[in-house]
């Protein structure tokens, strides 16, 4: 049994499965500010669920070397758990949580895997030497994963023949479309067309959007941007029963 409770309207999350909980990238607190305030800063709109309402959990998951999701503030917070990182997000937590365990995830077509109590994860490299960087993550338990893509994904040959080596029980990916000049990055999140091709490739049971918050915001990067942000009841129109629009109450999946 797996049960998935949104922490935050954006991309946080507590995921519980056969007997192990894991928080991912939890911005629980606080703004959240991308190098300077005059280049990004932004702020929830829906206020998260409170630090001291979790519960207990045995590890951290960061998935990007980004504020957004790895944020020293509410990292300070919370229970002294080992960290689960990809190669990128170690380096920030290195920085920002000196004296914390911290686990780097192996890349899902090295055949690796790291344990974490029953479950396995590995992560997804995009192959991009230089940022923007925005991996995927892979939990697994025996012959079951969750697949996680907070920015979307195009997945390699190999990458997608290592996936659909499993059923894929649940996808937690971005609908929204976030693109910037080509100075500034580029396309962040490629939107609701690269979220239902994952859907095809890889025929998830559950569907669950995240990363779609329409944060209050202000700076460089607010003024240039283009955003599109899916809408929830379309979604679920549009994929039928898979799609699952989860807010604060955890929804338990079967």
């Amino acid at each position: 049994m797996l049960t998935l409770r949104r922490l935050n309207m954006d991309s946080s999350w507590a995921l519980s499965w056969a007997g192990t909980t894991i928080l991912i990238d939890p911005w629980l607190i606080g703004s959240e500010v991308d190098g300077f305030s005059w280049f990004n800063e932004q702020w929830h709109v829906t206020a998260p669920v409170p630090v001291d309402t979790i519960g207990e959990y045995q590890a951290i998951l960061i998935s990007q070397a980004y504020s957004d999701h790895c944020h020293q503030q509410t990292l300070k917070e919370l229970q002294t758990v080992p960290f689960i990182a990809t190669p990128s997000a170690s380096k920030r937590l290195k920085r920002e949580m000196r004296g914390r365990e911290i686990n780097i995830l192996p890349e899902l077509t090295s055949g690796e895997w790291l344990d974490q109590g029953a479950l396995q994860l590995a992560y997804l490299d995009p192959g991009r030497m230089i940022d923007p960087i925005y991996n995927g993550i892979v939990i697994r338990h025996k012959d079951e994963v969750v697949v996680y893509f907070p920015h979307g994904f195009t997945l390699s040959t190999n990458q997608l023949k290592a996936l659909q080596a499993y059923k894929t029980l649940l996808l937690i990916t971005s609908f929204s479309s976030f693109k910037l000049p080509v100075f500034l990055g580029g396309i962040s999140n490629p939107g609701t067309v690269n979220a239902l091709s994952l859907v095809e490739a890889l025929d998830p049971r559950w569907v669950v959007h995240t990363h779609d918050e329409n944060k209050h915001a202000k700076g460089l990067v607010t003024k240039l941007a283009k955003v599109a942000y899916p809408d929830p009841v379309q979604l679920e129109a549009s994929m039928g029963g898979r799609f699952v629009y989860v807010q604060y109450e955890p929804f338990t999946l079967t």
